[in-house]
């Protein structure tokens, strides 16, 4: 998708929100929310791409799924790529509405998730190197 659509998008988005803000502002919450997801669903397509090149790496490099807990790490690496997105898209998304206090709940919960998917993986990387030492 042209960047130039999606910023398009934005910028007709953000003005309406401001148009409508002073007078509805539960109207322009929902008129920025629906901006954000239209601009989610334009660059969707890349997202796949993404994925499969990804996948194609993973597979060449033997974390795509060796037997030996490969493709659990290939899916929490998948999964904390997600999670910090969908965080940071929700987190804009209540500081828009004003909720800082709920944004900054969000981001935190988003970076404890993150951190328990991640401990596997620290786990595997340590035992990978200490594997390696003499």
């Amino acid at each position: 998708m042209d960047i130039m659509v999606i910023i398009g998008v934005a910028i007709i988005t953000t003005f309406l929100v401001l148009m409508v803000k002073p007078h509805k502002p539960e109207i322009a919450i929902l008129l920025g929310l629906g901006g954000g997801i239209l601009v989610v669903l334009l660059f969707v397509e890349q997202l796949q791409g993404i994925i499969q090149s990804i996948t194609q790496i993973a597979g060449a490099t033997g974390i795509g799924g060796d037997g030996q807990g490969g493709a659990n790490m290939f899916s929490a690496l998948l999964r904390i790529i997600g999670i910090g997105y969908l965080t940071e898209f929700a987190a804009n998304i209540c500081e828009d509405a004003g909720n800082t206090a709920m944004s900054k709940k969000v981001t935190l919960a988003g970076k404890v998730l993150i951190l328990v998917l991640a401990l596997p993986i620290i786990n595997n990387l340590i035992d990978v190197i200490i594997s390696v030492l003499p």
